[in-house]
């Protein structure tokens, strides 16, 4: 498969960056956040604000040379990135301490953070984005989770989620309340996770927390097509269920849990940084992917028919029938250096 940007594309807009999250604005507007690699192996989680990163988007209907662009983002803490459609069509990008830069319908601009309190709509340190049903959802630290309903408008969803019984930090309450992921059949039927085999449900009025049959640690959630709530867990276990009833799929024996989950063409697809795997009946199976597509693996986004798939090694999409390739980092790289070392 041919790269689908200019080697020139790659050279201004990707090189030197790692891909660290990924989202499908619409099928028009494939996004990445990435981030400077020489700088992210200096920096420690307590410097990232000395990490230069990028907010890169992949147009896949312009014509060749003409389908990337960029935003140069200095200054921030670690940051995730997801789109936005419900009063507006933007890309969000979210820092980990909540401020917010939102791009899309001609403009780009820092917006205000999203409000703290122990009511929300933020609590804590944002820990995952999602797109629901059109909205931008996040969830994280302190039982903190809210959506968006435009530009500066953030609505709290804590409701009735426990709060810390003190200020005094506490490792075991930071464990049961530090939300790892999110996903939702629709606004009134939320699904979060966290810590060994938290699970809470939200009805739209309150949230009440489920019977699980695991302590596993617990990373990712999927509210699938299929009408199942997936669960990804340690070691690349998976939990299938809905409600009050689950149970486990498999078992895990992987080195890493899955980072995401999506349901996309009629399937259950999972990823971390070692791979693709989807769901046959119910064994988990590595995906049938040409390589030059599996080693894209680390984050995956699903929306409008299209599952977008990244990481340190490139990406790819697929769009309801076969895969693209968008660019394979090392190729381009070396086909950059070779030119490079070409000219007089």
């Amino acid at each position: 498969m041919e790269a689908m940007i200019s080697e020139e594309e790659f050279r201004k807009i990707i090189s030197g960056f790692s891909i660290v999250d990924c989202a499908v604005r619409n099928k028009d507007f494939l996004h990445f956040m990435s981030v400077n690699t020489k700088e992210a192996e200096n920096a420690d989680v307590f410097s990232q604000t000395t990490v230069g990163k990028r907010a890169i988007v992949f147009m896949p209907t312009r014509p060749y040379g003409a389908r990337a662009g960029r935003i140069h983002l200095t200054g921030w803490e670690t940051m995730q990135i997801c789109g936005s459609q419900h009063n507006e069509d933007k890309i969000v990008c979210v820092e980990a301490y909540a401020n917010i830069y939102a791009a899309g319908g001609g403009q780009a601009e820092k917006e205000d953070p999203i409000p703290k309190g122990p009511d929300g709509p933020c609590r804590g340190a944002i820990q995952r984005v999602r797109m629901i049903d059109g909205m931008l959802y996040a969830a994280g630290g302190w039982n903190t989770v809210c959506r968006r309903r435009g530009r500066n408008d953030w609505e709290s969803l804590c409701l009735n989620l426990p709060v810390p019984k003190s200020n005094k930090f506490d490792i075991e309450e930071s464990e049961i309340m530090g939300l790892e992921d999110i996903d939702g059949f629709a606004r009134d039927d939320l699904y979060v996770i966290a810590g060994k085999g938290v699970v809470w449900h939200c009805d739209g009025k309150e949230w009440r927390q489920l019977p699980f049959p695991s302590n596993m640690l617990m990373l990712s959630i999927c509210c699938a097509g299929d009408g199942q709530v997936y669960i990804g867990a340690q070691s690349g276990s998976l939990f299938r269920g809905r409600g009050d009833r689950w149970d486990i799929v498999e078992r895990g024996q992987m080195s890493l849990p899955f980072q995401d989950i999506v349901w996309h063409a009629g399937r259950l697809w999972c990823t971390s940084d070692y791979g693709l795997w989807t769901l046959e009946k119910n064994r988990i199976v590595r995906a049938d992917v040409p390589s030059e597509i599996s080693v894209c693996a680390g984050h995956l986004s699903a929306a409008d028919g299209v599952m977008l798939m990244a990481g340190a090694n490139g990406a790819a999409y697929h769009d309801g029938d076969r895969w693209h390739s968008i660019f394979l980092y090392h190729e381009m790289a070396q086909a950059m250096r070779e030119d490079l070392g070409n000219k007089p």
